[in-house]
């Protein structure tokens, strides 16, 4: 089950704001900031809940300054060393033809761009280092260099042309009717306008192919996955982990990461070390296994379970009455959840009534419970920052 997200939000940005000749992509100078604070905070946030972060560089690597300019250089360091960035040099495509030619299909497969910041991952690095707030001296630009070396990936140059086909065989085998693109006509015979969603659709085949190959989750919604076709099975979608982290810290009534990051209250600097801890390695490896469920209530229950542990003492009294509890008692509804645990009012456990929080912390977790919890990463290493 993959851990790393593809995220090519960082790219468009950085293309958009600091390449020449993509001014017209800018609506107003004014949003710079607002746009840059809102996508480096939603990148720590997912550092945080992630494995990793693979990134899409078109060209000169930017989004390695920009990391660099936001983490420092051992912060970046150390993200490499552990495998927690990738790059994925971005060369394939696929176009289709504005005008109206007869006889031309529709499609073309682009061919791979032979600029060296286009096709070699050292010139890419040298180039987007250039766009560094501050200039790193040579030797220490060297080093990152051969680290980030060493974290690229480069998709296979047929990629595009299997794209191509794709979309062409798909509109002759009707496979795109549900997608407003039903085969009426000929394919030389589509207009510019059938062109465009065709080249759409055999695009997403593309990023699709792409990202099951290196096993990546994505935060973005590709409207092929309802073709529910054998090579994109093994994805997963990134917000299914965002919907695990949101219920969790519902329950034990913290804010979440991005307010955290926002507030001051999560340094960003302190990211990189933050995350290598063994708290964090463990609950982002409960999160993903849990991130299959789709049902907010599914994913309480999992949480609840996995502090009192039923499967070591379910037949006990105990056992029995904490099961209740877990999919009882929680008040769950519209989404929101009560929590901690919660008191829970009028509940009995042999000749104990009212039984609250402070009790079942003390008694039952304490005393009966061993073993890791996500809740434990919660009280150890969440609540000591908002309380500071």
């Amino acid at each position: 089950m993959t851990k790393i997200v593809f995220n090519q939000t960082l790219n468009d940005f950085a293309r958009k704001w600091f390449i020449k000749g993509n001014e017209h992509l800018i609506k107003d100078p004014r949003f710079f900031i607002l746009e840059y604070n809102s996508i480096i905070n939603s990148i720590c946030e997912q550092f945080l809940i992630h494995d990793g972060l693979a990134f899409k560089v078109y060209g000169e690597n930017i989004p390695l300054a920009i990391l660099i300019n936001t983490f420092g250089v051992k912060g970046v360091e150390s993200l490499l060393e552990e495998g927690a960035i990738e790059f994925l040099l971005w060369n394939p495509g696929v176009t289709y033809a504005i005008d109206d030619i007869p006889g031309i299909y529709p499609l073309q497969s682009m061919g791979k761009i032979t600029s060296s910041v286009h096709s070699d991952p050292e010139a890419s690095i040298k180039r987007g280092l250039e766009f560094l707030r501050d200039p790193l001296p040579r030797r220490m630009r060297r080093h990152i260099t051969r680290r980030a070396l060493k974290r690229y990936k480069i998709p296979p140059e047929k990629i595009s042309k299997d794209a191509t086909d794709f979309g062409h065989k798909g509109y002759n085998d009707n496979l795109f009717q549900e997608f407003g693109l039903p085969k009426k006509k000929e394919l030389i015979e589509l207009n510019v306008q059938e062109r465009k969603k065709l080249c759409n659709l055999a695009t997403q085949c593309l990023q699709l192919t792409i990202l099951s190959m290196y096993q990546y989750s994505t935060y973005n919604s590709f409207d092929l996955l309802k073709l529910n076709r054998s090579e994109f099975a093994n994805l997963k979608d990134a917000n299914l982990v965002d919907d695990v982290i949101d219920t969790v810290f519902r329950i034990e009534k913290v804010p979440d990461f991005s307010k955290m990051i926002s507030k001051g209250v999560l340094d960003i600097k302190d990211i990189p070390k933050f995350r290598k801890t063994k708290g964090s390695k463990q609950f982002r490896t409960w999160i993903d296994q849990v991130s299959h469920h789709t049902d907010r209530y599914d994913i309480a229950k999992e949480y609840i379970d996995s502090i009192i542990k039923p499967k070591s003492f379910s037949q006990t009294s105990y056992g029995k009455f904490l099961r209740v509890v877990s999919v009882t008692a929680l008040g769950i509804g519209g989404g929101l959840l009560a929590g901690p645990i919660g008191v829970i009012p009028g509940a009995v456990v042999g000749g104990l009534t009212d039984v609250g929080i402070g009790l079942f912390d003390s008694y039952i977790l304490d005393n009966i419970l061993k073993g890791w919890s996500p809740r434990y990463y919660i009280d150890k290493q969440i609540k000591p920052l908002i309380k500071k």
